[in-house]
């Protein structure tokens, strides 16, 4: 049967969606999708409690191969287009990583970010990521 998620979190909107597995050319901008949250950031993530221990990242694709993202300043910026703050500190006051500058989305990988919750944890912090982690596509099904 359908795999069924529940978000919890407020970085996108709570409720419940549909995974859908697609094939890597298939991810557009503006989809969520479902990827386990990189090794390198596993202690952060579940170590500062921000989500269960094991639970996948649920974020929406904003930028793919050819897109400029830009962080500077403490923006969060698209082609150009401001999406949101960066933040130093979380929200107990504990550094997060900063990683300034400008890059390239490269071919065969993704950017994802929330335009749901200006203080998610999600690209803005640890950059592009592979499209070959994604899970699938998240389908709302019933969010609030």
């Amino acid at each position: 049967g359908p795999s069924i998620l529940i978000n919890e979190t407020p970085s996108e909107p709570t409720g419940f969606y549909r995974l859908v597995e697609l094939e890597e050319r298939q991810y557009q901008r503006g989809m969520y999708v479902v990827f386990p949250v990189p090794q390198a950031l596993r202690a952060l993530v579940y170590g500062r409690h921000w989500m269960r221990n094991g639970i996948p990242f649920l974020k929406e694709i904003l930028g793919l191969a050819g897109d400029r993202v830009c962080i500077l300043n403490g923006r969060l910026a698209l082609n150009g287009r401001y999406v949101g703050p960066v933040f130093g500190l979380d929200s107990s006051g504990q550094v997060l990583p900063q990683h300034p500058g400008c890059f390239e989305v490269p071919p065969g990988y993704f950017f994802a970010a929330s335009q749901h919750f200006e203080k998610s944890f999600d690209g803005r912090y640890f950059g592009a990521l592979p499209l070959n982690i994604l899970s699938g596509e998240a389908r709302p099904i019933w969010t609030f």
